[in-house]
């Protein structure tokens, strides 16, 4: 069966903090394979981003609480910011 974004979402937002930190490492792991695979295997952050992307993770996994929530507030704000920006 296919799930809908906003299902996944719906989802995601009922997981327990120790399942969401769990997904949370999975998904970051899928991304990197995902976004890093551009076919001739190119893809590296630098050190220094990497570095930063770990210790912002740590960060979070250590203390739940710093994360912002992405509720429809935050994504409506997004949209207006993404519709202000002019290229």
């Amino acid at each position: 069966m296919r799930m809908s974004v906003e299902q996944l979402e719906q989802q995601i937002e009922r997981l327990p903090g120790e399942e969401l930190a769990q997904f949370a490492l999975w998904f970051d792991d899928f991304l990197g394979r995902s976004l890093g695979d551009d076919g001739n295997g190119s893809f590296e952050l630098e050190n220094l981003e990497q570095e930063e992307l770990l210790r912002r993770r740590d960060d979070l996994l250590a203390n739940p609480a710093l994360a912002q929530p992405m509720d429809e507030r935050y994504f409506s704000d997004l949209k207006r910011e993404l519709a202000d920006f002019s290229f």
